[in-house]
């Protein structure tokens, strides 16, 4: 169903949804009782006017209700027009689209348009009758107002099968223009928008009404030009009887229907989002003309990537009502160029300045148009980065939003080895399932160090038993030091062990370097020799540990004291070097490990 509106009034504050126009006595117990309880169901605000009494000319009140109604349907039944209640209502309510940009839609429940139009038929004998004791300057007053009324298309009851149908649909689309003409402040806090909505529409021409126009918007992916065609068509939507938003058409060209069945598909997708019908099918290219060339129309095409498309959707302006506009988002200007948009129809958008860029950036980092203490110079590199990319500015803003510096380093470090903004989503998707793996590696390794400590735990262990028995050890008590080398052997084969899975857990490789031939990270860049500090002060004390053991043993076997007793330092210096190592192991840094 179509509706009508001569401007928009965005500031305007509405009391009601809808007011109806009708002909009690024709349809008050049929089709405006049921449209009424269809409107409460969907919660459409609708005036009602059973408490308010008519008298010979029209209350104050209705006049002042019309007056604060968004949206007015006028229901031309076969005696509305004998009415002069309902003809004043009719000339108030295209007053008020003129002058508020009211919108105002038509139903023909049993009047035909062109009875309406011209005033013929029972319908235009009803008009005589009421305008017989009225002045000629009336009549010609309410004549214009259903001349003009006439003209917007509106639901005929004829062409609709059931009535329950026909409400239905009345309903949707009253829904639809509420919606639509709701104040939108979706882009208010877009930074520079304002700016490019006032060029768009100086380039528009809105005043001029004579013609259809199609200009285009032109810049590079992520400039925000899919931004800057939303924003239109929230602010403009109200201007037009109907409007479309084909969002994303690049690659829609890519199929295996033929070229003749691919236009038929897009045409049959634009007219069934215009129209709001589902499913809506074609049989030949010249639906659009024989639909939309009496309708003013706003349609916006966004992303067009093949000239085909244009050729399919929009080919002439003469498919479409007189001031209708038709906007073409792309990054090829010369596509705009062979479809005949020339440059003084066509919006060429520009990078944000570096004070823009960085206050959209802050708009998604720190939910304000300023860098939080101690960010600004992040912020600021950050911002470069981007080369002051829209699409790219937020999107990094908005992952980096509450994120500790480490992290904006790591995205930075990933930024300064990227040459295209479309690897950017990669980018930081890379960062966080780096980061995410990190952090299980982390809680692997600490899993691992817990399983590390308690190898040295049980290896201090040993080494203390092994060193005590060594002293107990004499000729008498021969047993204690095979105890003793029995304990520093394990003592050994742990630390070997815990060397072992360090060694393979970071895919380490043995090199003979000087001063201590060790195993060394693959990580580039990793100058520290791996374990050449803690791992071999453990690995030196344990050895140092079976060595004494071995000592001792080979003097008692030979039936003499050994020459470690009570007063040697050496068990005791072992004992504190394993718990050193431990202490003093540090964990394993690369750039090869962290982003």
């Amino acid at each position: 169903m179509a509706s009508s509106s001569s401007s928009s009034s965005p500031s305007r504050n509405w009391r009601y949804g809808v007011f109806v126009s009708f002909y009690g006595p024709d349809v008050r117990k049929t089709f405006l009782s049921h449209l009424r309880k269809q409107f409460s169901h969907n919660g459409i605000t609708m005036f009602d006017d059973r408490e308010i009494k008519r008298g010979k000319t029209i209350a104050p009140e209705i006049l002042e209700v019309i007056k604060e109604s968004r949206i007015s349907i006028v229901v031309f039944s076969k005696n509305y027009a004998s009415s002069r209640w309902c003809l004043e209502d009719l000339a108030e309510i295209m007053k008020c689209r003129e002058r508020l940009g009211q919108i105002v839609m038509t139903v023909f429940y049993g009047a035909d348009s062109s009875d309406v139009r011209k005033q013929t038929g029972d319908f235009g004998m009803g008009f005589g009758r009421a305008c017989s004791r009225n002045t000629e300057e009336e009549k010609l007053r309410w004549r214009q107002a259903l001349n003009d009324a006439a003209n917007i298309v509106g639901e005929d009851f004829e062409n609709w099968d059931n009535e329950a149908d026909l409400i239905e649909k009345v309903s949707r689309d009253v829904s639809n223009n509420l919606n639509a003409a709701t104040i939108s402040r979706d882009f208010e806090d877009k930074v520079g928008m304002e700016a490019h909505l006032q060029n768009m529409q100086s380039l528009l021409h809105l005043d001029t009404e004579e013609v259809a126009m199609i200009v285009g918007i032109c810049g590079p992916a992520g400039i925000g030009k899919t931004t800057i065609a939303r924003a239109l068509h929230s602010r403009l939507s109200s201007r037009f009887q109907l409007t479309c938003f084909m969002e994303n058409l690049k690659g829609s060209y890519n199929s295996d229907l033929d070229e003749y069945g691919l236009m038929l598909q897009l045409q049959e997708k634009l007219l069934s989002k215009i129209l709001n019908q589902d499913g809506m099918k074609i049989s030949h290219l010249g639906a659009i003309e024989e639909r939309l060339s009496n309708l003013k129309v706003l349609i916006i095409l966004d992303d067009v990537d093949d000239l085909k498309q244009l050729e399919a959707l929009a080919k002439e302006t003469t498919w479409f009502g007189r001031g209708s506009r038709i906007i073409v988002t792309t990054e090829d200007q010369d596509l705009l160029l062979q479809h005949g948009i020339d440059s003084n129809s066509t919006y060429n958008v520009d990078f944000p300045t570096s004070e823009e860029a960085l206050e959209i950036f802050c708009r998604y980092a720190f939910r304000q148009n300023y860098p939080d203490n101690g960010f600004k110079e992040l912020a600021e590199r950050v911002v470069d980065l981007c080369d002051n990319l829209p699409l790219s500015l937020s999107m990094v803003g908005s992952s980096l939003r509450g994120k500790k510096e480490e992290v904006w380093e790591k995205v930075m470090r990933k930024l300064e080895t990227t040459t295209d903004h479309r690897d950017i989503e990669q980018v930081l998707r890379t960062v966080y399932e780096q980061s995410s793996s990190n952090k299980r590696k982390r809680k692997s390794k600490s899993r691992c160090s817990s399983g590390m400590a308690f190898f040295v735990v049980i290896n201090l262990l040993l080494e203390i038993a092994s060193a005590v028995t060594d002293q107990l050890s004499s000729i008498r008590k021969p047993y204690f030091t095979r105890i003793s080398l029995v304990m520093s052997v394990l003592s050994v084969f742990l630390s070997i062990l815990d060397l072992s899975y360090k060694i393979k857990a970071h895919k380490a490789s043995f090199r003979c370097k000087w001063p201590i031939p060790w195993f060394y990270l693959p990580a580039r860049g990793y100058r520290r020799i791996f374990g050449s500090f803690t791992d071999t002060v453990l690995l030196f004390c344990v050895v140092g540990g079976l060595i004494v053991s071995t000592v001792n043993y080979c003097f008692v076997v030979k039936g003499e004291n050994g020459p470690i007793k009570v007063s040697s330092i050496w068990p005791l210096f072992f004992a504190i070097g394993m718990v050193a190592s431990k202490f003093m192991e540090k964990p394993l840094i690369s750039k090869d490990y962290s982003l």
